[in-house]
This record gives C-alpha cells, sequence and structure tokens, in this order.
C-alpha cells in the first residue's frame, strides 16, 4: 500500500514538473518560458499579424520575447517600447536575440530588474515595435513601427504573469 501512495505522489510531482516545463527556441537557443499571450494588432496592414509575447530565462537574465507573422525577410528589430496603464514606459534595446522560422519574426529583449519591478506592479497597455528587412535594402510593405494593445477583448494582467514566473 505505501508503495502504491508514494509512486502516485511521485506521479503526480514528476507531471507538475514536466507540464511547467515551456520552451521558446531562436535559432540555436532554448529557454524556459511562460505561456504565450497575444495582443491584438493596431495596424490596418493585413500583412501585420497579432504579436505573441511570452516570458523567458537564461542563466542570468530575464526576456521578453515578441513573435508575429510576417515574410522570411523581415526581423522584429530595433526597439521595444512597452507602454504599461499607469504611465510608465519600458524601452528595450535590441540585442540581437532574434529569428525568422516559418515566416514567424521572433526577437527576444532582455530586461533588467527595475524594469521587471515596473512590470510587476502595472499591466502592459501597448507594446510598439519595428520591423525591418534584414536580408534588402528595403522592404516598404512591411517595414515600419507597429503596435499591439492589450484590449478589452482579451485582457491580460501581465502584472500577475510576471510576479508569477519571475519568482525568486
Amino acid at each position: 500500500m505505501n508503495k502504491i501512495i508514494i509512486t502516485l505522489l511521485l506521479s503526480i510531482f514528476f507531471l507538475i514538473k514536466t507540464q511547467a516545463q515551456n520552451l521558446v527556441f531562436i535559432g540555436e537557443k532554448s529557454f524556459p518560458c511562460s505561456e504565450t499571450f497575444i495582443l491584438k494588432s493596431n495596424s490596418a496592414s493585413e500583412r501585420i499579424d497579432d504579436l505573441s509575447i511570452t516570458f523567458a530565462k537564461d542563466d542570468i537574465k530575464n526576456l521578453i520575447v515578441v513573435s508575429s507573422k510576417l515574410v522570411r525577410t523581415v526581423r522584429i528589430s530595433g526597439k521595444l517600447i512597452i507602454y504599461l496603464k499607469n504611465g510608465n514606459v519600458i524601452t528595450c534595446m535590441d540585442k540581437g536575440i532574434k529569428d525568422n522560422v516559418d515566416d514567424v519574426a521572433t526577437t527576444a529583449y532582455y530586461l533588467t530588474s527595475q524594469e521587471l519591478s515596473k512590470l510587476r506592479e502595472s499591466n502592459i497597455h501597448t507594446i510598439r515595435y519595428e520591423v525591418k528587412c534584414e536580408e534588402c535594402f528595403s522592404n516598404p510593405i512591411y517595414e515600419g513601427n507597429y503596435s499591439a494593445s492589450n484590449t478589452k477583448d482579451s485582457s491580460i494582467d501581465f502584472s500577475k504573469v510576471t510576479q508569477e514566473f519571475f519568482k525568486d
């Protein structure tokens, strides 16, 4: 009887641990991550899709990973600006952690401890990002600044998400 109870408890423990290990892949790297959330695109262009975001960690840094369905020649590059509902603004700089696979452009940005603290205190309102063609001189159909918002229809409380995922 004790063996059955111990086996059952261990099975439940391992099931919980394996389900909690999400990964995001960028190039030859993988990072443990939160679930993926969708922010509604504010662009009128049919070529610009909604923005997916997830939070991730590497060995020493915290990341926000953004992705969107685009064509293979373009990337999400440059600054990522996060507008919070309390009026604070977080500006993340491109560190070259990006990829485009199956026409999905993915870029990771580091979050400092101060920026993470701001995210824990207030919810995300809008994220502004830049799309660039890195394999050509210009691609005016896609290149430009775009934004996606945490709308009422799909409102996600990112302050709770960051508090849970980045527990110390």
